[in-house]
Protein backbone atom coordinates (compact mmCIF):
# COMPACT_ATOMS: atom_id res chain seq x y z
CA UNK A 1 0.00 0.00 0.00
CA UNK A 2 3.15 2.09 0.48
CA UNK A 3 3.57 2.81 -3.32
CA UNK A 4 -0.15 4.03 -3.70
CA UNK A 5 -0.08 6.18 -1.18
CA UNK A 6 3.19 7.74 -2.72
CA UNK A 7 1.80 7.90 -6.44
CA UNK A 8 -1.84 9.41 -4.82
CA UNK A 9 -0.16 12.31 -2.81
CA UNK A 10 2.48 13.26 -5.26
CA UNK A 11 -0.05 13.71 -7.93
CA UNK A 12 -1.98 15.50 -5.31
CA UNK A 13 1.27 18.08 -4.55
CA UNK A 14 2.10 18.46 -7.83
CA UNK A 15 -1.23 19.68 -9.30
CA UNK A 16 -1.96 22.41 -6.53
CA UNK A 17 1.10 24.46 -7.98
CA UNK A 18 1.75 27.02 -5.65
CA UNK A 19 0.06 29.91 -7.79
CA UNK A 20 -1.45 31.51 -4.26
CA UNK A 21 -4.80 31.40 -6.51
CA UNK A 22 -7.82 30.07 -3.66
CA UNK A 23 -11.64 29.33 -4.89
CA UNK A 24 -10.99 29.38 -8.58
CA UNK A 25 -14.16 29.88 -10.49
CA UNK A 26 -14.73 27.40 -12.96
CA UNK A 27 -13.75 28.69 -16.05
CA UNK A 28 -16.64 31.29 -18.43
CA UNK A 29 -19.01 29.48 -20.35
CA UNK A 30 -20.08 30.42 -23.67
CA UNK A 31 -22.70 29.07 -25.95
CA UNK A 32 -19.61 27.02 -27.63
CA UNK A 33 -18.11 25.34 -24.39
CA UNK A 34 -20.03 22.77 -23.15
CA UNK A 35 -20.57 22.47 -19.18
CA UNK A 36 -17.66 20.88 -16.75
CA UNK A 37 -18.04 17.41 -17.10
CA UNK A 38 -16.30 14.50 -14.60
CA UNK A 39 -16.79 11.70 -17.15
CA UNK A 40 -17.89 8.31 -17.42
CA UNK A 41 -16.61 4.70 -17.35
CA UNK A 42 -17.84 1.53 -18.79
CA UNK A 43 -16.29 -1.55 -20.21
CA UNK A 44 -12.75 0.23 -19.93
CA UNK A 45 -13.32 3.36 -21.79
CA UNK A 46 -13.74 6.25 -20.24
CA UNK A 47 -15.26 9.43 -21.56
CA UNK A 48 -15.82 13.18 -20.93
CA UNK A 49 -17.82 15.53 -23.07
CA UNK A 50 -16.12 18.90 -21.67
CA UNK A 51 -12.18 18.02 -22.98
CA UNK A 52 -13.51 15.90 -25.47
CA UNK A 53 -11.39 13.37 -24.14
CA UNK A 54 -11.59 9.26 -24.48
CA UNK A 55 -9.15 6.95 -22.46
CA UNK A 56 -9.17 2.89 -23.34
CA UNK A 57 -7.74 0.72 -20.71
CA UNK A 58 -7.85 -3.18 -20.44
CA UNK A 59 -11.23 -3.70 -18.48
CA UNK A 60 -9.35 -5.78 -16.04
CA UNK A 61 -7.29 -3.14 -14.46
CA UNK A 62 -8.81 -1.52 -11.10
CA UNK A 63 -10.60 1.64 -11.48
CA UNK A 64 -11.07 3.62 -8.64
CA UNK A 65 -13.84 5.74 -6.81
CA UNK A 66 -14.10 8.68 -5.69
CA UNK A 67 -14.58 7.71 -2.19
CA UNK A 68 -11.20 4.89 -2.34
CA UNK A 69 -9.44 7.82 -3.57
CA UNK A 70 -10.16 10.27 -1.24
CA UNK A 71 -9.71 8.05 1.81
CA UNK A 72 -6.23 7.24 0.57
CA UNK A 73 -5.27 10.91 0.10
CA UNK A 74 -6.19 11.63 3.74
CA UNK A 75 -3.72 8.13 5.13
CA UNK A 76 -1.10 9.02 2.82
CA UNK A 77 -1.04 12.89 3.43
CA UNK A 78 0.87 12.74 6.97
CA UNK A 79 3.60 10.45 5.94
CA UNK A 80 4.28 12.24 3.28
CA UNK A 81 3.84 15.95 4.26
CA UNK A 82 4.67 15.57 8.06
CA UNK A 83 5.01 19.22 9.43
CA UNK A 84 5.48 21.19 6.01
CA UNK A 85 3.21 24.05 6.58
CA UNK A 86 3.51 24.87 3.00
CA UNK A 87 2.88 22.02 1.56
CA UNK A 88 0.10 21.62 3.59
CA UNK A 89 -1.11 25.29 2.25
CA UNK A 90 -0.70 23.96 -1.25
CA UNK A 91 -2.90 20.45 -0.26
CA UNK A 92 -5.73 22.83 0.76
CA UNK A 93 -5.37 24.75 -2.01
CA UNK A 94 -5.68 21.79 -4.71
CA UNK A 95 -8.74 20.61 -3.10
CA UNK A 96 -10.37 23.57 -4.42
CA UNK A 97 -9.02 24.12 -7.56
CA UNK A 98 -8.25 20.28 -8.93
CA UNK A 99 -10.52 17.12 -9.80
CA UNK A 100 -9.15 13.79 -10.07
CA UNK A 101 -11.27 12.77 -12.86
CA UNK A 102 -9.57 9.08 -13.49
CA UNK A 103 -7.27 6.51 -11.20
CA UNK A 104 -7.10 3.40 -12.25
CA UNK A 105 -4.18 0.86 -11.09
CA UNK A 106 -3.16 -2.74 -12.68
CA UNK A 107 -3.94 -4.88 -9.54
CA UNK A 108 -6.68 -4.16 -6.72
CA UNK A 109 -5.72 -2.43 -3.80
CA UNK A 110 -3.79 -4.44 -1.22
CA UNK A 111 -2.65 -7.11 -3.77
CA UNK A 112 0.49 -9.35 -2.92
CA UNK A 113 2.45 -7.46 -5.61
CA UNK A 114 5.68 -5.38 -5.59
CA UNK A 115 4.67 -2.81 -7.00
CA UNK A 116 1.19 -1.74 -8.47
CA UNK A 117 1.59 0.20 -11.88
CA UNK A 118 -1.22 2.91 -12.35
CA UNK A 119 -1.90 5.89 -14.69
CA UNK A 120 -3.82 8.94 -13.03
CA UNK A 121 -6.33 11.75 -14.99
CA UNK A 122 -6.51 14.79 -13.27
CA UNK A 123 -7.25 18.54 -14.31
CA UNK A 124 -6.49 22.05 -12.51
CA UNK A 125 -8.34 25.35 -13.06
CA UNK A 126 -5.70 27.33 -14.38
CA UNK A 127 -8.14 30.20 -16.08
CA UNK A 128 -6.51 33.36 -13.88
CA UNK A 129 -3.05 32.25 -14.13
CA UNK A 130 -2.48 33.74 -17.77
CA UNK A 131 1.30 32.72 -17.62
CA UNK A 132 0.33 28.78 -18.41
CA UNK A 133 0.32 28.77 -21.99
CA UNK A 134 0.95 25.27 -22.53
CA UNK A 135 2.18 21.45 -21.13
CA UNK A 136 6.02 23.08 -20.68
CA UNK A 137 4.62 26.28 -18.54
CA UNK A 138 2.19 24.22 -16.05
CA UNK A 139 5.24 21.21 -15.95
CA UNK A 140 7.88 24.21 -14.74
CA UNK A 141 5.80 25.01 -11.49
CA UNK A 142 5.00 21.46 -10.88
CA UNK A 143 8.90 20.63 -10.91
CA UNK A 144 9.55 23.02 -8.64
CA UNK A 145 7.24 22.35 -6.00
CA UNK A 146 8.26 18.60 -6.50
CA UNK A 147 11.73 19.07 -5.65
CA UNK A 148 10.79 21.30 -2.18
CA UNK A 149 9.51 17.62 -0.97
CA UNK A 150 11.75 15.78 1.40
CA UNK A 151 12.23 12.75 -0.98
CA UNK A 152 14.58 12.79 -3.54
CA UNK A 153 13.49 13.59 -6.70
CA UNK A 154 15.69 12.57 -10.16
CA UNK A 155 15.10 14.83 -13.44
CA UNK A 156 17.46 12.97 -16.17
CA UNK A 157 15.62 14.73 -19.40
CA UNK A 158 14.23 18.20 -19.66
CA UNK A 159 10.69 18.57 -20.39
CA UNK A 160 10.11 17.40 -24.04
CA UNK A 161 7.01 17.52 -25.90
CA UNK A 162 4.90 14.63 -27.09
CA UNK A 163 1.86 14.60 -29.79
CA UNK A 164 -1.06 12.15 -29.48
CA UNK A 165 -3.24 11.84 -31.85
CA UNK A 166 -3.84 15.67 -32.78
CA UNK A 167 -2.73 17.14 -29.12
CA UNK A 168 0.01 18.57 -28.30
CA UNK A 169 1.24 17.20 -24.70
CA UNK A 170 4.30 18.36 -22.66
CA UNK A 171 5.98 15.62 -20.18
CA UNK A 172 8.04 15.55 -17.70
CA UNK A 173 10.11 12.39 -16.03
CA UNK A 174 10.61 12.02 -12.65
CA UNK A 175 12.66 8.87 -10.79
CA UNK A 176 11.56 8.78 -6.80
CA UNK A 177 13.72 7.16 -4.21
CA UNK A 178 11.41 7.44 -1.18
CA UNK A 179 11.56 4.32 1.96
CA UNK A 180 13.34 1.83 0.13
CA UNK A 181 10.76 2.59 -3.10
CA UNK A 182 12.11 3.34 -6.43
CA UNK A 183 9.47 4.38 -8.83
CA UNK A 184 9.42 6.47 -12.01
CA UNK A 185 6.58 8.66 -12.52
CA UNK A 186 5.83 10.75 -15.84
CA UNK A 187 3.56 13.64 -15.91
CA UNK A 188 1.84 14.57 -19.07
CA UNK A 189 0.32 17.50 -19.51
CA UNK A 190 -2.21 19.66 -21.64
CA UNK A 191 -4.25 23.02 -21.57
CA UNK A 192 -7.60 23.07 -22.90
CA UNK A 193 -10.81 24.70 -21.64
CA UNK A 194 -9.17 26.82 -18.89
CA UNK A 195 -7.83 23.81 -17.39
CA UNK A 196 -4.46 21.98 -17.37
CA UNK A 197 -4.99 18.64 -18.16
CA UNK A 198 -2.55 15.90 -16.60
CA UNK A 199 -1.95 12.23 -17.04
CA UNK A 200 0.46 10.15 -14.51
CA UNK A 201 1.84 7.40 -15.44
CA UNK A 202 3.57 5.43 -12.53
CA UNK A 203 5.68 2.14 -12.92
CA UNK A 204 8.61 0.40 -12.54
CA UNK A 205 9.86 -1.65 -14.50
CA UNK A 206 10.44 -1.19 -18.78
CA UNK A 207 7.57 -3.66 -18.76
CA UNK A 208 5.38 -1.99 -16.50
CA UNK A 209 6.16 1.71 -18.59
CA UNK A 210 5.28 -0.20 -21.90
CA UNK A 211 1.58 -1.35 -20.37
CA UNK A 212 0.90 1.83 -19.19
CA UNK A 213 2.00 3.78 -21.95
CA UNK A 214 -0.13 1.54 -24.18
CA UNK A 215 -2.65 3.63 -22.78
CA UNK A 216 -1.47 7.26 -23.21
CA UNK A 217 -0.82 6.42 -26.49
CA UNK A 218 -4.00 5.90 -27.30
CA UNK A 219 -5.63 8.98 -25.54
CA UNK A 220 -7.96 10.77 -28.11
CA UNK A 221 -8.60 14.27 -27.92
CA UNK A 222 -10.12 16.86 -30.39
Amino acid sequence: MKSTFLTLIISLLTFSNGFGQENLPPPTQDAATPEFDYGSVKNGIYKNSFFDLEVTFDPEWAVQNQQQVDQLLELGEEMIVGDNADLKRVIKASKINVSNLLTVYKYELGSAVDFNPSFMLTVENTQLVPGIKNGKDYLFHAKKLLSKLEMKYVFDKDVYEKKIGKTTFHVLEAKIDFMDLKIKQDYIVTIKNGFSVIFIASYKTKAEKKEVYKVINNIKMN
